[in-house]
């Protein structure tokens, strides 16, 4: 079968979403319809989980409005709990199905924000290539995340559906009375919501364990209902029903051959008890009772993309039963009347006095309250307001973010409800590089990171890294804001560390340079929203560099310098490596005084331009980069060097060095295969065109002038950094195969 982008980009939430699954369809096959009551009986509707298969209940809804059954109360469980509170909430089947088709299932089960929204410091973490799975420091120990998705861009979703209902508190004064279900982890009890945020409920009944971040309300830790009751009947007939239209698209238990690894027997065994509860909640339906089981055949749970499809088969399952269902249908006019009264306009959110902040402990809520553009006593907007949210969840340090508006009879408040990482304050990520010219030139480093937040009401942060390998170090640094609004601040900083570099002549290496220094400094600088930043301070540094190995074509320096640095970073793309859209902006100036003690003065000057655009699959990035001394006496332990990797691929790793470089780079890709959210986003296929120019180098060798390169390479987004296998080439006859993971 081959799978769509959309489809394989959720394959491994899929494989966690086994607890959606349970009995399979049990077909049209219906009880002897009786005769039809004289009174006109109460009807409510059970719709059961399933995942992406859940989607076919929309087509149930067209069908039944069709029919002019009308709907007195709604339960559901997971993605029947989302479709069921929509519906409740006042939301046409056909505005329904215009959502569910827009929308794109990739980036709602993604939690991070779009990166143009997160904070800078989040954004440089990115070009570390630091693995993805990050590891709480807690109580002497290591803690992990209670689920691989936070499920913010999930609830964020679930707003805009259940947007008539927002601001209805009681469940049971929605436009249609409505319950979810969800499971208490703690004790596997079945929990009733009848009350609280919709989306909130929405969010908590499909959190599938292990895959997305339970939801806790009114202290209970809640996961998907599917495990604790699948298909409420029950709770329909408690609600209001007198009959139960039940609809069942739980997903079959699998076959032996589809079990073939400890996750799909996991997955079965929770299989079983989810089609127990399923099983059981029938043998409840009478006689008068409908139940609607479309045969979905390979539709998954996780088959978004097929979401057209699972309605269709959900009109015809129910038009299938039209004859049973038509006893219940109410004449034209009092049908359009009922609905009339069941269908809600999409409420405003109006102004609110207040905006106030809620279960924060370790945070201070000023902070975040520059983040927040909306205002008191200005009109508040659906998109303005989860923009709010996104920039506070994109500063880090929270696992999930939900808000609501308390107050309707009085002064009128919106509460933002960040919640704060339980397995942080302090966070522990390890990240790794590798790379390969297949010819003997082999680089490996290894990071770890450890980062400790909130230690003063600032938001200080003191971040230190140790890398060993290639190139050897220890960088520590303590971030002060020196304002609630963070938008200034200074940085003490030190690094002890060891650089090898090659020493070439022609195509030969004929030496190694280690470059072991000692630096500390104090940046004073400016966070420029969620663009970049700007610092500048003084830097003092320590160097012992010399010939390690091979010929001393270089000159061993110790010395002492000092100076003034300036860096600016701008990034608004929307991928590190291998953006689709946006551009990139990084400069530095270094300038070495003998008046702040150093052996000599120079100057050092560096800047790189790059953007991204695409067209559908298709992807141009461009990279213009260069580097001058502005004619001074630069040492050679600072020199620029290019070659290696997508840096002029045909030749070795910092081949050619020098006082003055420029180099472009065209690279065109394009996204071949998706792949699951865990392991990273899609692998690409691609070339690069680069060109480059060094001169003045410091073995007094002539400048090899204008150098061309091209490559093709196989790359990769993982959750690892990018990884890229390659072949380049160039005019004169030079080529290369290359390997590269992570920053070597």
């Amino acid at each position: 079968m081959n799978l769509s982008p959309r489809t394989a980009r959720l394959a491994f939430v899929a494989t966690m979403a086994l607890p959606w699954l349970a009995a399979p369809g049990t077909g049209a096959a219906q009880p002897v319809p009786a005769a039809a009551p004289t009174a006109a009986p109460r009807i409510g509707l059970a719709l059961s989980g399933g995942g992406a298969r859940g989607l076919a209940h929309v087509g149930v809804l067209k069908v039944l409005e069709e029919l002019r059954v009308p709907i007195h109360c709604v339960t559901g469980t997971s993605m029947g709990a989302i479709v069921g509170a929509t519906f409740a909430a006042g939301t046409p089947p056909a505005e329904m199905e215009k959502a569910v088709l827009a929308a794109d299932w990739a980036e709602i089960f993604r939690d991070r924000p779009p990166r143009d929204e997160i904070s800078v410091r989040r954004k440089i973490d990115d070009y570390k290539t630091l693995f993805a799975p990050e590891f709480g420091v807690k109580d002497g120990g290591l803690a992990l995340p209670k689920g691989v998705i936070a499920g913010v861009s999930i609830e964020s979703f679930f707003r805009v559906l259940a947007a008539p209902a927002f601001g209805t508190y009681d469940f049971d004064k929605l436009p249609i009375p409505f319950r979810a279900l969800a499971t208490d982890i703690e004790t596997g009890e079945a929990v009733v919501i009848d009350r609280g945020n919709v989306a909130q409920a929405m969010r908590a009944s499909m959190s599938v364990p292990g895959a997305i971040a339970p939801v806790e309300i009114d202290g209970r830790l809640l996961v998907d209902g599917g495990i604790a009751n699948n298909l409420p009947i029950d709770e329909a007939r408690k609600l209001c029903a007198d009959v139960v239209i039940a609809v069942n698209i739980s997903t079959p238990p699998m076959k032996r051959s589809e079990i073939t690894s400890a996750l799909s027997v996991v997955g079965q065994l929770i299989n079983f008890l989810g089609k127990q509860t399923v099983d059981d909640q029938i043998k409840r339906l009478g006689s008068r009772d409908v139940l609607i089981a479309p045969e979905l055949g390979n539709i998954s749970s996780s088959t978004f993309d097929r979401s057209a499809d699972a309605i269709r088969i959900g009109e015809e399952a129910t038009r299938a039963l039209a004859e049973s269902l038509k006893r219940y249908s109410l004449p034209p006019a009092q049908f359009a009347a009922l609905r009339a009264k069941q269908v809600a306009e999409r409420r405003e959110l109006g102004t609110v006095d207040e905006i106030r902040f809620e279960g924060l402990e370790r945070t201070n809520p000023e902070v975040l309250r520059s983040l927040v553009r909306s205002q008191p006593g200005e009109p508040l907007t659906e998109e303005k307001v989860g923009a709010d949210l996104r920039r506070i969840f994109g500063r880090g340090g929270f696992e999930g973010i939900s808000y609501h508006i308390v107050g309707d009879a009085g002064p009128r408040a919106m509460v933002i409800e960040p919640r704060e990482k339980s397995w942080g304050p302090n966070f522990l990520r390890f990240g790794l590089g590798l790379a390969s010219d297949f010819s003997g030139e082999n680089q490996f480093n290894a990071l770890v990171q450890y980062r400790k937040t909130w230690l003063n009401r600032l938001g200080g942060e003191w971040l230190t890294e140790l890398q060993v390998g290639q190139n050897t170090f220890v960088h520590s640094e303590f971030y002060q804001p020196v304002n609630e609004a963070g938008q200034w601040f200074v940085a003490p900083y030190f690094t002890v560390g060891q650089v090898t570099r090659g020493v070439f002549i022609d195509d030969d290496k004929v030496a190694d340079y280690k470059v072991r220094l000692a630096q500390g400094g104090v940046d004073a600088g400016a966070v420029l929203g969620t663009w970049g930043q700007f610092r500048v301070g003084p830097v003092w540094t320590r160097v012992d560099a010399n010939v390690d190995t091979g010929s001393p074509v270089l000159p061993s320096v110790k010395e002492n310098t000092a100076g003034l640095r300036a860096v600016l970073f701008v990034d608004q793309t929307d991928n590190a490596f291998f953006a689709r859209e946006g551009f990139g902006v990084s400069a530095s100036a270094y300038a070495a005084m003998e008046s702040f003690g150093s052996a000599r003065d120079y100057q050092r000057v560096e800047a790189l331009f790059r953007g991204a655009k695409s067209w559908g699959p298709h992807t141009l990035n461009l990279s213009v980069s260069g580097g001058t001394d502005l004619g001074s006496d630069m040492p050679p332990y600072e020199a620029f060097m290019l070659g290696g990797p997508l840096r002029l691929s045909a030749y070795r790793v910092g081949q050619f060095t020098g006082r003055e470089f420029a180099f472009g780079r065209l690279m065109y890709y394009n996204r071949i295969l998706p792949l699951p959210d865990l392991l990273g986003s899609g692998v690409y296929a691609g070339g690069s065109l680069e060109v480059g120019h060094i001169r003045d180098r410091f073995d007094g060798r002539p400048s090899p002038g204008t150098l061309w390169s091209a490559s093709v390479f196989l790359g990769a987004d993982t959750f690892a950094g990018p990884g890229y296998l390659g072949v380049g080439g160039s005019e004169s006859g030079n080529w290369s195969v290359y390997l590269l993971l992570g920053v070597p």
